[in-house]
């Protein structure tokens, strides 16, 4: 058993994103290797759909009255934009803050948690806010090659573009 290594892409249409996992999974990269996050919803919960990698989940709590409350305010513009995401990193990264001075609960500061250098992980919550989809895959470290190769052939764009 190798070491666990993140290979990561970043896509900016929902159809390379989609094409990337289908890919990734007729090479043998199960569903729950592979996390997803954008800014936008319903690309997640089409990206979901399409390739079975679990439920989106926005991390603002839907239950109940203070998450609609929540929901209503995000939607209004009154709270900042937050990452919506699917797939095993999804409860890490869901609700994580977007935009140019998130606060403790910012985006970056989960990407880090699992696992993503600090300049890196600030880079990958501006593509985010961007609406860029990001996709990570967590594997044994000799997959890794063959993963970036199959990433890199759907259009994926660079972290620091």
């Amino acid at each position: 058993m190798g070491m666990a290594k993140l290979e990561i892409g970043i896509f900016g249409h929902r159809s390379d994103a989609a094409l990337a996992i289908q890919d990734l999974q007729t090479h043998g990269i199960r569903a729950k290797q592979i996390s997803i996050f954008t800014k936008q919803k319903t690309i997640v919960e089409q990206i979901s759909k399409d390739t079975g990698i679990g439920k989106a989940q926005t991390g603002l709590g839907n239950e109940g009255l203070f998450g609609t409350a929540k929901g209503l305010a995000a939607g209004l513009n009154l709270l900042p934009d937050s990452a919506v995401a699917a797939g095993p990193a999804a409860r890490k990264l869901a609700g994580g803050e977007l935009g140019e001075e998130p606060d403790a609960d910012g985006l970056q500061i989960s990407l880090m948690g699992i696992g993503i250098p600090g300049a890196d992980a600030e880079a990958y919550a501006r593509h985010a806010d961007q609406e860029h989809i990001i996709v990570v895959v967590v594997l044994e470290e000799e997959d890794s090659r063959q993963v970036g190769e199959i990433l890199a052939r759907h259009y994926v764009i660079g972290l620091d573009t």
